[in-house]
């Protein structure tokens, strides 16, 4: 009989403890809590005084919904073409790293969210008579960005940002830091589990 209670003693704290609340963390209490996305990334911004267009994509664990931290890439759309002491030449422009930011009020249909990129990459020049490499520089970029987003579909959202590049790192007789700094202007189109 003492045996038999105890048993039943072992079993109904054993439920309790499985049925009591799991402890408050900072990322969140449940497995739902962590979704992700991913998604096609267009930016625009001037290169060297003309609007250019970079195109990639990227993607971010997503934590409650609001923190995600992830990855992207990005590179210029075509080469710039420019002419220098009667030589022609062609750049490429690209970059990638970490991708990190925070979402308000995720679950009204239009909100607002910052996000930063942060990531290495290089500015490639080449002759455009010869198509042989003339000069590459290894760049850092930093652009952070505020931006306002649409639920289109509990799978799907777009948004658009604004913020500024800054990008070091650059320097020959080309270019300077400065042709590769300014404001940017950003959509994407994500994809993914938004819980």
């Amino acid at each position: 009989m003492k045996r038999t209670i105890t048993i039943l003693l072992f079993l109904s704290s054993v439920g309790l403890l499985a049925q009591s609340e799991r402890p408050k963390t900072l990322i969140g209490n449940d497995p739902e809590d962590i979704s992700g996305f991913g998604g096609v990334l267009f930016s625009f911004m001037p290169i060297d005084g003309d609007l250019s267009t970079l195109t990639g994509g990227g993607g971010a664990v997503l934590f409650d919904n609001t923190f995600f931290i992830g990855g992207y890439g990005l590179g210029l759309a075509g080469n710039k073409e420019f002419e220098l002491n009667g030589n022609d030449y062609s750049t490429s422009f690209g970059h990638g790293g970490f991708w990190l930011g925070y979402n308000i009020k995720p679950d009204d249909l239009l909100h607002m969210g910052v996000e930063t990129r942060l990531g290495w990459g290089s500015i490639t020049t080449k002759s455009s008579a010869t198509n042989e490499e003339v000069n590459e520089d290894d760049v850092f970029v930093f652009n952070p960005q505020f931006f306002g987003e649409v639920n289109i579909a509990y799978w799907f959202k777009v948004n658009a940002g604004v913020g500024y590049q800054k990008t070091i790192g650059v320097d020959n007789n080309f270019f300077d830091a400065t042709d590769f700094d300014g404001p940017t202007f950003g959509i994407s189109l994500l994809f993914g589990w938004f819980n």
